[in-house]
């Protein structure tokens, strides 16, 4: 089978982009052949011949008139509808699976699809189909979900884009262009849902949409073979964050817990936004037990996960589901996880710890609790772990999973 995988990015910048990367990756080891389609970028990792990339969108470097030009290219890419109806002519793929592309991509994409009739299932990440900001949260930094009925202009009056009525303005123009003239409700043959409660979301909104709309968990990319046992490795952390460092995951209510108790280690792993109030913050308050690591990957990123007692997740959006958790089980490390969104279906009491989300006190308490637990009960969680991404989220059953929904996909797709 031919399969085009298409997205913004084509590096690692965050889930959705290791997801893409490492979704096309287990498409080939297991004998298809995968096209890439996605923007261009000195970070880019094998951009070989199978990779089509095009112009992104940049903002953050032009002036208020240069954004005023860019604003037409965010909402629909001329380019990305010119080289993506050549990379069909010539590649003639089976099916596209799209990842995230509006902003970049945009929804160009969709009526090239549509006009080469190339059956399209698509991943759903995140909640860009009911939130212009993506995330559900506001300008205020609080889960807002009152644009979910496709009334996107609370959007612009809450500020919910990088607090920014200009960004916030393009961010729902671009929801509203798309919901006119490519709503993704028509132009998706079918849906993979990463966790039940992005599902339970978007059905909520938009019931027609459960009958082609599968739940698939994403698959641990860090260790795709888990350990028969538990790795020996020791232990010279309490608490290790790996993940993109911005508001929304809560890292912050995490030092707020950790500034008085100077017993507890934390290594922080990642970049973003809020590197710097990060910075500021444990400076500020003499946090010589907290670790800011930068960016890491592969072995490297391995080491410092399971030189941890625990991994945590204290995010505070609807979390879809984070890779963090299914990454760190791989390597042997339970999860400390906070109770929103998806995070619950993966942490559970078998496995790990569960907080409330943005409470400083609860997280607090189960922090002690989950380092004073005894050694046969830390092991048990740690199996239990294991066993989990197995027998239920290992990379072939994914692909079996996957599979099936292609050629189902492809089935019901009228012919060409």
């Amino acid at each position: 089978m031919k399969i085009l995988q298409v997205n913004n990015h084509h590096y690692i910048r965050g889930g959705s982009e290791i997801m893409y990367l490492k979704t096309g990756a287990l498409l080939e080891e297991n004998g298809h052949e995968v096209l890439y389609f996605s923007t261009q970028n000195e970070q880019n990792v094998n951009s070989g011949p199978n990779a089509y990339l095009v112009k992104p969108v940049n903002f953050l470097d032009k002036s208020i008139l240069g954004k005023l030009f860019q604003i037409p290219r965010f909402i629909y890419s001329n380019e990305a509808h010119k080289s993506l109806k050549k990379l069909i002519k010539k590649e003639k793929p089976d099916i596209a699976h799209l990842h995230i592309f509006y902003g970049n991509l945009t929804s160009a994409v969709l009526q090239v699809l549509k006009e080469e009739k190339i059956p399209v299932v698509m991943s759903i990440h995140e909640y860009k189909m009911l939130c212009p900001a993506y995330t559900f949260l506001n300008g205020h930094g609080t889960i807002c979900e009152k644009c979910a009925n496709g009334n996107y202009i609370h959007a612009v009056a809450n500020k919910c884009n990088k607090g920014n009525y200009s960004y916030s303005f393009i961010s729902a123009l671009e929801c509203y262009f798309r919901d006119l003239f490519f709503d993704y409700k028509t132009h998706i043959d079918h849906f993979i849902m990463v966790s039940d409660f992005i599902m339970k979301k978007h059905v909520e909104y938009y019931p027609e949409i459960s009958s082609k709309a599968t739940l698939l968990y994403n698959f641990s990319t860090l260790n795709t073979t888990p350990y028969t046992e538990v790795p020996q490795v020791k232990k010279n952390t309490d608490l290790v964050y790996f993940g993109r460092l911005s508001k929304e995951k809560g890292i912050l209510t995490l030092l707020e817990v950790l500034k008085d108790k100077p017993h507890i280690s934390l290594k922080i792993i990642g970049t973003g936004p809020m590197q710097q109030a990060l910075e500021n913050f444990i400076e500020a308050n003499k946090m010589a037990h907290v670790t800011l690591v930068g960016f890491c990957v592969g072995q490297q990123l391995c080491d410092h996960i399971q030189s941890a007692k625990y991994s945590i997740v204290p995010s505070e959006w609807y979390e879809s589901l984070s890779l963090t958790i299914l990454e760190s089980l791989s390597l042997g490390v339970p999860v400390i996880g906070a109770n929103t969104g998806g995070i619950p279906e993966m942490v559970k009491p078998e496995t790990g710890f569960i907080f409330k989300s943005g409470s400083v006190q609860d997280l607090s308490k189960v922090i002690e609790t989950a380092l004073g637990l005894s050694q046969d009960k830390y092991l048990t969680l740690q199996k239990n772990g294991l066993n989990l991404l197995k027998t239920d989220l290992n990379p072939q059953l994914y692909y079996t999973q996957l599979l099936n929904i292609y050629q189902n996909t492809i089935a019901k797709k009228p012919q060409k």
